[in-house]
């Protein structure tokens, strides 16, 4: 088995993580190939991904597994931050709109309540940020205002916690950000996982506590590039692996079944 593992930058935020990727993989006996993206977009992976995708892993940021994924010819996934199943436990308005229309109101100086506002499918087209004055549209300017946008109410949350979900179980809850002793509500993460629909064999859970105790889910995150806020690295790269052949539509091999 071999696991192609982007070569991050010193500096970059995922570099110690993919480092730890790669080195675990190597752990377990995997034969491990670092890449960078222009190497991915040159093909020099393409014969593991088109005649061996048995054998073969990739993992990385976002946008480079996306294109792997698309090298591969597969589908991408559509895996939403936040699935219609879900809506009781997210409590807040959400839809989708697009750049431009959320744009409108603020080009035109009109009164507007501030908005959580961030890429829909491409993540990587801008960072999600507060709209709330025009000053607040310059990051994204020269985004296509065509571009598809998840528009949520702004809630604010006083601590972050991830919950890694793996073959339908709550695996490892990582504190992320905010206040580490506001815990969320066991009952609150299990009574959504039960209700969350067509679940990936593994992804994450976002969940937010706001300050008057409520667990509130703050976006669902797909596994193929998913950030390590905590979790063992065994589970983390079997989680990595098996999301992978899952999309690549390979048969499960049962990795992580007994972690």
């Amino acid at each position: 088995m071999r696991a192609y593992v982007q070569q991050g930058q010193k500096g970059d935020p995922n570099y110690l993580n993919l480092e730890r990727m790669a080195y675990t993989f190597w752990e377990r006996g995997y034969e491990v190939t670092r890449f960078d993206a222009p190497t991915l977009f040159d093909g020099a992976l393409d014969r593991g991904l088109l005649s061996f995708p048995d054998e073969t892993i990739v993992a990385g940021g976002v946008g480079t597994v996306r294109s792997a994924i698309k090298r591969a010819q597969r589908p991408l996934p559509d895996l939403q931050d936040l699935p219609d199943c879900l809506k009781e436990w997210i409590g807040r308005d959400f839809w989708i709109s697009t750049l431009e229309e959320v744009r409108q109101p603020l080009e035109k100086g009109e009164e507007t309540r501030a908005l959580h506002v961030k890429p829909l499918w491409e993540h990587k087209r801008f960072t999600g940020t507060v709209f709330k004055e025009f000053k607040d549209l310059i990051p994204s300017a020269a985004v296509d205002g065509d571009t598809e946008v998840l528009v949520q109410e702004v809630v604010e949350f006083v601590s972050e916690w991830r919950a890694y979900i793996f073959r339908g179980a709550v695996k490892v809850v990582a504190h992320y950000q905010g206040d580490p002793l506001a815990f969320p509500d066991r009952r609150r993460l299990q009574s959504a996982l039960n209700a969350f629909e067509n679940c990936p064999v593994a992804c994450s859970m976002d969940w937010g506590i706001t300050s008057t105790g409520e667990t509130l889910l703050v976006e669902v995150n797909d596994c193929y590039a998913l950030g390590n806020y905590g979790a063992d690295m065994y589970l983390y790269t079997a989680m990595i692996e098996a999301r992978w052949r899952e999309i690549m539509g390979l048969e499960d091999n049962g990795i992580g079944i007994n972690l």
